[in-house]
């Protein structure tokens, strides 16, 4: 190995060793997210009828969400075959893309040890790494985001035309990707040059080049939507899709106004914890310096760029954890900033020391109770050397013993996890009994999108008692997964005998259906307490 090489590794280990928690076991998991079964399942039937323009899903369009999360997929099934595995690694690549652009704005911003603790920061932010294997667009859009706001700054600072045309390239694309929230960081970045005294370089920006990049990439594919299928779905998603989903709460759940207050302790934890004091730190440094340090002013970048995503979504009716994603990079580099030029109080380190000792046991009883299984301690292992880093205020230490937990938990909690998700379980006993005869599948009352997936063919989708009870006692053989209070509905409504086929446990996965869990089930078995029993039951006869 040659020596450049060799010094790259050596300086730059940390950032190989973040890269574990995003490609480790990325099929152990079966599709359990409703979203995640949209970006499985839609570049399938793309590549299947051959139509990249038109987005289908369970054989109906989908035209809610502009098509760049499925572009990227499509070829991966197009090459190898449609499965978790390809449609999850390109998440993943994105994902751990994502990490390497704020180590870029870090080295533009600061210097490489600051870049390199913030982007091992972002790497270990818990939010982030759920939904880095589940979620493309939003990993997408975010990869999209930072990069262009990478290359913005960099054209900033060294008025390189071509980073401004890079800048343009992935602010397009990220347009493409989800659509006009994508506009935020236009906001933020300009209203930062503008406070900055920065403005004027603006008119040295390429503008011709970079504005006809732009324009292409944000609206052709909204033009040949209109040209070949009317202009009532581009209506729809401007108006409806994205404008509905910020007045009114038809369109998700209504959350008070502090709800991303919880969100962001809990999803950035543990460096939420030693957020605050990065800002307190950065206001009172600012005010000793009187603003003239270059460290210093950069706060107002972060400031910005947080400040923008909390407040608007904020006031958005419809909120989602996961809408606040974009903040959290800005959050990573201010703690890194802090970390690194800052003396951390041993009482806040301590406080974050022992609720992740806490957490980690909780987890471990957890896991406990659901498996029995002796090796469940082995991630537990990385606890003592984060806890230590933390005291002693070696974050490095702390970084690496951060991602190696994720890893060792992703790798070893995943696969056994899977006797709790029962779609795809259900799925392939479906695949069995039909013996090769038509039939129709689909859920009563039930999220299970990715049955579309793993049958590869339209499933039904039921909320209607009198439609369901009429497709059950129809001549066509149905196969119906269903809770089990909605199968005790079920046959009471219908004349029809209903059979159950196979039943499957799933875990409750909100403190609220848990809690609804124990009330409900009395049982000395607490591992039964923590799941309800999901039914797949069919109307054939003779089973």
């Amino acid at each position: 190995m040659e020596p450049g090489i060799w010094n790259f590794i050596r300086s730059y280990w940390l950032l190989f060793l973040f890269a574990l928690p995003f490609f480790v076991a990325l099929d152990d998991s079966s599709i359990w997210d409703s979203n995640e079964a949209f970006y499985a399942q839609t570049p399938r039937e793309m590549v299947e009828q051959g139509n990249w323009s038109v987005p289908s899903f369970n054989g109906r369009p989908r035209l809610n969400k502009p098509p760049l999360s499925y572009w990227v997929v499509a070829p991966f099934y197009s090459l190898f075959s449609p499965s978790v595995f390809w449609e999850r690694f390109p998440m993943a690549l994105l994902a751990y893309g994502s990490v390497l652009a704020v180590f870029l704005i870090g080295t533009i911003l600061y210097d490489r040890p600051v870049a390199l603790w913030a982007a091992g920061i972002f790497a270990t932010t818990f939010r982030f790494l759920i939904l880095s294997r589940r979620l493309l667009i939003d990993v997408l859009l975010l990869f999209c985001l930072l990069w262009a706001i990478a290359f913005f700054l960099s054209w900033i600072h060294s008025q390189k035309k071509h980073h401004f045309l890079l800048a343009s390239l992935f602010f397009g694309l990220a347009f493409l990707a989800k659509g006009p929230v994508a506009f935020l960081p236009l906001f933020f970045l300009g209203l930062y040059l503008w406070i900055d005294g920065k403005l004027n370089r603006l008119g040295q920006a390429p503008w011709v080049a970079g504005g006809l990049i732009y324009a292409f990439l944000c609206s052709f594919w909204f033009l040949l939507l209109g040209f070949t299928t009317g202009w009532e779905p581009v209506l729809e998603f401007f108006l409806s899709d994205n404008l509905g989903r910020f007045v009114s709460v038809d369109f998700g759940p209504q959350r008070g106004p502090f709800y991303y207050v919880g969100v962001f302790l809990g999803d950035f934890f543990p460096w939420s914890f030693f957020f605050p004091a990065a800002v307190i730190w950065s206001l009172r440094r600012k005010k000793d310096s009187g603003g003239e340090e270059e460290t210093d002013h950069h706060w107002m970048l972060l400031s910005l760029w947080m400040g923008t995503y909390f407040l608007l979504f904020s006031l958005s009716h419809n909120k989602q954890e996961y809408y606040i994603l974009p903040l959290y990079p800005a959050a990573a580099l201010w703690v890194a900033l802090y970390l690194k030029r800052a003396r951390v109080p041993m009482v806040l380190a301590g406080i974050v020391s022992t609720l992740f000792a806490l957490l980690a046991l909780a987890l471990f009883g957890i896991l406990w109770v659901l498996f029995e299984e002796a090796w469940l301690w082995l991630p537990l292992l990385f606890v003592p050397a984060l806890i230590w880093g933390f005291v002693r205020r070696r974050y490095t230490l702390a970084l690496a013993s951060l991602s190696l937990f994720y890893f060792t938990s992703f790798a070893l909690y995943l696969q056994p996890l899977e006797k709790y998700k029962p779609v795809h379980h259900l799925a392939e006993r479906i695949r069995i009994e039909s013996e090769g005869q038509d039939f129709q599948a689909g859920y009563y009352k039930f999220a299970a999108p990715s049955l579309a997936f793993y049958l590869d063919q339209p499933i039904f989708e039921l909320g209607d008692l009198q439609a369901a009870v009429a497709l059950l006692e129809s001549e066509v053989t149905v196969y119906m997964i269903v809770s089990a209070t909605d199968y005790s509905e079920l046959t009471q409504a219908t004349v029809r005998p209903l059979q159950i086929v196979e039943e499957r446990p799933k875990l409750y996965t909100t403190g609220r259906t848990l809690i609804e869990g124990f009330r409900r089930d009395r049982s000395d078995n607490l591992r039964e307490s923590w799941t309800r029993p999901i039914y797949l039951i069919t109307n054939r006869d003779g089973l």
